[in-house]
């Protein structure tokens, strides 16, 4: 499947080329048969491109499934890293029941913090955990100042640091700090 991926995209690349545009990138899911194709062109982690008629063209990922994707393995595992926006050495643990406690915590008050999240957003069934509006909202601006506000106020106790980038909506970088308890 990803050979024919390879001859489709040449023939169009092709068709492009003899009407005088000149494509500089393409934009792909994360399909296997995708992945595999712009791999067989010569596209690599390290280097991104791959070469037509002379000409560097760029394979670019979606960005909602990208958004997509790291909203559903969050729902599977915790994310561990360094963080360059705190002062130590430790490694960082971001984990879904942080956000969960913020969730049940904001569920008590008359006016919610997060008031776009319900239930399914932190366990959604399979048509919902492809739809890139829940994915966005859970990882938004607003649930990280949430987190943050609440460990500022003292409501959790500390056990880890989470900071969390985000890119939301036209490549801005949401930068939150999270100290999760």
């Amino acid at each position: 499947m990803a050979e024919m991926l390879v001859q489709f995209l040449n023939e169009v690349l092709g068709a492009c080329w003899n009407v005088g545009l000149h494509v500089v990138a393409t934009v792909l899911d994360m399909g296997t048969n995708n992945v595999k194709a712009v791999k067989l062109l010569g596209s690599a982690r390290s280097e991104p491109f791959f070469q037509f008629q002379n000409q560097a063209i760029a394979s670019i990922y979606d960005p909602p499934h990208l958004l997509k994707c790291t909203h559903n393995l969050f729902l599977k595992y915790d994310v561990q890293f360094k963080s360059e926006c705190l002062d130590s050495q430790l490694h960082v643990i971001a984990k879904l029941e942080h956000i969960e406690k913020l969730y049940k915590h904001g569920k008590d008050f008359m006016i919610c913090m997060l008031y776009k999240l319900t239930d399914t957003h932190l366990a959604p069934v399979t048509q919902c955990a492809m739809k890139v509006s829940l994915a966005a909202q859970v990882v938004s601006h607003t649930v990280g100042a949430g987190i943050y506000c609440l460990v500022s106020y003292g409501k959790e106790h500390c056990h880890h640091s989470f900071c969390f980038h985000l890119m939301v909506r036209n490549t801005v970088i949401i930068h939150s700090v999270f100290i999760l308890w």
